[in-house]
């Protein structure tokens, strides 16, 4: 017969005015001179269809008329094309006024800042006065570059010493020390800390609990804000068989457990990866069928810490992550005559599946 004894052990629109003067210079001397166009027609110049998570036109031609009080020229036209690139967000704005041409690829934190940065750029290239006014507090360009068109824009107003802002003029109001005048109806926030939650479902393989490798399900939830991941689950191994020497008949162990872990991943490349720590804590149980339908319960407390790795996609990610498990309860598993046939040992645990997130990341 069997018996059982124990033994317990986010930067903001920082960079928008920045990038978007040289955009908006290129186009100034062209705008001042143009005339305008009714206010009910002004929705007919931009062209902006981003996903529906983000702020739609509506949104930039609020942002316009708020910074820009005038009538806009006719001849202009603004387009703005945002996409996601695994980490950021990319827009590229082209904006024309009387035929003169400023373009612009610069990358995001959010996708509100795409639009804020598309409303930047049309009411500076209507009024290149409201630089120094739209000048949020200095910051980062994740990326950005001029295209030749703009390039050749710029050259050419450089050259012809028109009633034009030429880009140098535009340059220095950005530099130079807020006007006095009233400011435009936002106020500039420091980029915020991706948040998001997320399910999972999981397969684990482990070594150590049970006398030999078994596998089980594991179904878990979590948080995610910035680097920092936090995961609360559940996962059972289903029984596996044991013959012993000098047992009367098969032993079943089994382990079901809860778990609270914690991962810090950072971005490299396509995937996310970085160290985690974790806490089980459930039951292992025995089963010895015949004779008598003999069965016994312990609790179960296991310390894991490894590694984590998952993709970095908006909505979904693959997991790969192993750890080396320690029990801090250590159970004997004894026959009648007092034979040691099992007690759990240091293993090790490895989980793979896919986790489904609620927020774009």
């Amino acid at each position: 017969m069997m018996g059982v004894r124990q033994r317990v052990a986010g930067r903001w629109l920082a960079f928008l005015t920045t990038a978007g003067v040289t955009c908006a210079a290129s186009v100034a001397a062209r705008a001042e001179e143009a005339p305008s166009v009714p206010e009910q027609a002004t929705s007919a110049w931009l062209s902006w269809t981003p996903p529906p998570e983000c702020p739609g036109p509506g949104f930039v031609l609020d942002r316009v008329r708020g910074w820009h009080d005038g009538p806009l020229p006719v001849g202009l036209e603004a387009s703005g094309e945002v996409t996601w690139q695994g980490q950021e967000w990319e827009i590229h704005v082209i904006i024309l006024v009387d035929g003169a041409r400023g373009e612009r690829r610069v990358r995001v934190a959010t996708c509100g800042d795409a639009a804020e940065f598309l409303a930047v750029a049309i009411v500076l290239a209507v009024d290149p006065g409201r630089a120094a006014e739209l000048q949020p507090p200095s910051g980062e360009v994740t990326s950005a570059a001029t295209t030749p068109s703009v390039a050749a824009v710029a050259a050419q107003e450089e050259s012809d010493p028109g009633p034009a802002t030429p880009a140098s003029s535009a340059s220095s109001a950005t530099a130079a020390a807020p006007s006095s005048r009233e400011a435009p109806p936002y106020s500039p926030k420091r980029r915020k800390l991706e948040r998001s939650w997320f399910v999972g479902v999981l397969g684990e393989g482990a070594v150590g609990p049970l006398p030999s490798f078994q596998a089980g399900p594991v179904v878990e939830g979590g948080f995610r804000r910035g680097a920092l991941e936090v995961t609360v689950g559940a996962s059972v191994l289903p029984p596996v068989k044991q013959t012993p020497e000098g047992a009367v008949a098969d032993i079943e162990y089994g382990l079901a457990t809860g778990r609270l872990g914690a991962c810090a991943l950072a971005r490299a490349g396509a995937f996310e990866l970085g160290p985690c720590a974790q806490l089980n804590v459930g039951a292992l149980w025995t089963r010895q069928p015949e004779p008598g339908g003999v069965s016994q319960t312990v609790p179960w407390v296991e310390l894991q810490a490894g590694a984590l790795a998952q993709t970095s996609g908006p909505r979904w990610a693959a997991v790969l992550g192993g750890r080396l498990a320690v029990p801090l309860t250590q159970p004997e598993f004894v026959v009648s005559d007092g034979t040691l046939v099992h007690q759990p040992t240091v293993g090790v645990t490895v989980d793979l599946g896919v986790r489904f997130f609620f927020a774009r990341r």
